[in-house]
């Protein structure tokens, strides 16, 4: 039996080439510009897809309910089903299939809707604000500038920011102006720059970078998994094999009213204390001179189900002779915490795909180009 049995090949063919403009669109949409337009667009398109594939599940519960009356009466619902499926197990793959495709396009469908409350909350004062900051710190970029290569008339941003005028900057001048002044759309569009203080700016760009580089694959993370981690290995000595765990001595909750006393190797957090463990699959990117920067995907030790404060991601600077710094966490007020979660839900997704860093691709080079010199060992090819 084939998946979704109740579309026809032209629906899944449509759904499928829907379903790669929109990934498209969100791709593009965390580095860059998107249309209006287009983002309503498929918000509704999306939407219509769901709700023919609740339907779709629907009706598969209904079949698996004729199958379970047939066990126990089969002379009952077998017409129904002679047509439809040959067995129960059909029904059940089906039913399955439409839930796993039902939950990837609620998926995308949230991120739309992300989009599109972010372009309804559009604030074009707090956007040129921006601008006139960012102008001051660049003073070698001039207003005139930005409108010239945006392809627009002198005096445009002039003419917009009067009290009566209502009409919104067009993407070309919001693209241009983030472009030249080297900041990301959405940190242009999102948080007035004016109320960060200069540590503040300097993370906001630093974040924005790592996540605008990541997308463009200009940087290749390393993961390491939630298995090894929570292992919290130690060496002879009892001391970590990890530069940012450590022996420690602390209390956790228990049943009982009373907390344990524990010794165990664990990473101390901003958020939790020793309190943490490790809640998925971290990330590292080695930087300048051996030090390196850590992605941690951390929970609280104990905690309720479905306590969302007890989960965080922390920004972590190691650096060459035991010294760490917890440069942001999730729990960090707007915009830090923000563009830190949309940095690691960026790495995330591209660690899902193949990645190959330099040496790998220095060989594999050499290879697809017959390349022999410079080997003092005979190669197989």
């Amino acid at each position: 039996m084939d998946k979704y049995y109740f579309l026809n090949n032209k629906q899944k063919e449509s759904n499928d080439d829907l379903k790669k403009r929109v990934k498209g669109l969100l791709a593009i949409a965390n580095i860059g510009p998107y249309e209006k337009s287009d983002v309503e667009e498929y918000y509704q398109k999306v939407s219509h897809v769901i709700c023919e594939l609740k339907i779709q599940m629907n009706k598969l519960k209904d079949y698996l309910h004729c199958w379970n009356n047939i066990e126990i009466n089969p002379k009952s619902g077998m017409k129904i089903m002679e047509s439809k499926f040959n067995t129960k197990a059909e029904v059940i793959k089906n039913l399955d299939d439409v839930e796993e495709e039902l939950k990837e396009w609620i998926k995308l469908g949230d991120e739309l809707d992300s989009l599109r409350n972010k372009i309804k909350n559009f604030n074009k004062a707090i956007c040129f604000s921006n601008i006139r900051e960012l102008l001051k710190e660049k003073p070698d970029v001039k207003i005139g500038q930005i409108e010239r290569e945006a392809g627009i008339r002198l005096g445009y941003m002039s003419r917009l920011e009067k009290e009566d005028n209502t009409a919104e900057p067009s993407m070309e001048f919001i693209v241009t102006a983030a472009k030249l002044l080297n900041v990301s759309v959405d940190a242009l569009i999102s948080f007035d720059l004016t109320s960060l203080t200069s540590t503040e700016k300097y993370l906001v760009n630093f974040i924005e970078k790592l996540r605008k580089d990541t997308m463009l694959e200009k940087i290749n993370w390393d993961v390491e998994s939630k298995f090894e981690l929570n292992k919290g290995e130690l060496d002879i000595n009892g001391n970590s094999f990890h530069p940012l765990f450590s022996l420690e001595e602390f209390y956790r909750q228990t049943e009982c009213e009373y907390p344990e006393q524990v010794n165990e190797c664990v990473y101390v957090s901003k958020s939790f204390g020793p309190n943490t463990c490790i809640n998925d699959d971290c990330f590292k990117l080695r930087l300048k001179n051996g030090s390196t920067l850590y992605l941690m995907d951390i929970v609280k030790d104990v905690h309720r189900t479905n306590d969302k404060s007890a989960f965080a991601i922390e920004a972590v600077m190691y650096v060459p002779g035991g010294r760490t710094q917890v440069l942001a966490t999730t729990k960090d007020e707007y915009p830090i915490g923000n563009l830190l979660t949309n940095l690691h839900i960026t790495v995330k997704e591209k660690m899902k795909h193949p990645q190959v860093n330099k040496d790998a691709m220095y060989a594999i080079n050499a290879f697809m180009n017959d390349d022999l010199s410079d080997d003092p060992e005979e190669l197989p090819f």
